[in-house]
């Protein structure tokens, strides 16, 4: 029961930031188990991340005796970049190379899963050491602003993917951007801890206001995907939603039938969400 509990106390906040800001995809959402890789994908990310602050860091660096100097260094030269960078290849590598990634609002999506299930194990480390009541500062300070951070950089990456022009120069400016706010909230939270407050207010302010964003932009708005089934009298294609076949009147069988992409064409199983050719979703209903 204690682990159990120890495991609430440090996902809970994490979760539910991603129900949360997942519910901003209306128009064509993500798949539900994509995005749970991408939170478990984020949350492993925290490995080599650890790995990698030991190796340039040591212990040193951040000790309860270290100069703010010091500790700035370290978190502007490593924290920052090495975590803000393992986030960012958990989305680059899975989830921006699938066919689900294909609008401007998917870059925000999963930049949070992955954001949040890295902020999600980190708790997890900083509760099992320091006890559950650690959680009262970094549930609404360190998992949003984790969130906040990753946005920066999800926002450029799908600005980048539906851009007709190369904007690389927007991804690599928006991970060091995102490093640099990284290390800044590290830092305020050594020097000054009340200070962290109102950049994370802000910076949440601000990423939300990108997912509305992302609601304005998307392509799929005013667009939806209902699929065709063959009438099983005439075979010729009919809505999937129809009760009866618009060719020949015969009423549309309700067994289950493959469907047909309504953008595409692509055949899919018969309760497929989405489609296999294109990835737009299905609307079945």
């Amino acid at each position: 029961m204690v682990i159990v509990g120890v495991l609430l106390v440090a996902f809970t906040p994490g979760l539910f930031w991603l129900w949360f800001f997942v519910r901003q995809d209306v128009y064509r959402p993500e798949p539900r188990r994509l995005i749970a890789w991408t939170f478990v994908l984020g949350g492993l990310s925290t490995i080599p991340a650890v790995i990698a602050e030991a190796i340039f860091l040591g212990d040193s660096s951040l000790d309860e005796g270290a100069s703010l100097q010091a500790t700035a260094a370290a978190m502007l030269l490593v924290v920052g970049p090495v975590e803000e960078a393992c986030k960012f290849a958990v989305v680059r590598l899975k989830p921006y190379r699938s066919l689900y990634f294909d609008e401007p609002m998917d870059g925000l999506v999963y930049a949070a899963a992955a954001s949040l299930g890295f902020a999600s194990l980190e708790n997890l480390g900083y509760v099992a050491r320091l006890g559950p009541w650690v959680m009262v500062v970094r549930a609404p300070l360190s998992t949003v602003g984790h969130l906040v951070l990753g946005s920066i950089w999800g926002y450029a990456l799908g600005v980048h993917r539906e851009s007709d022009y190369n904007r690389t120069w927007l991804v690599v400016g928006s991970l060091a951007l995102a490093a640099v706010a990284h290390a800044t909230v590290n830092i305020s939270v050594f020097a000054l801890p009340l200070g962290a407050v109102p950049l994370v207010i802000g910076g949440g302010i601000w990423a939300f206001g990108r997912f509305k964003w992302g609601q304005r932009v998307s392509p799929f708005r005013y667009r939806r995907n209902y699929p065709q089934v063959e009438c099983p009298s005439c075979d010729r294609h009919v809505r999937v939603t129809s009760k009866f076949c618009r060719f020949c009147g015969v009423p549309t069988a309700s067994r289950p039938r493959p469907l047909f992409c309504g953008h595409c064409g692509n055949e899919n199983r018969p309760k497929a969400s989405y489609c296999t050719g294109c990835g737009d979703q299905l609307l079945v209903t």
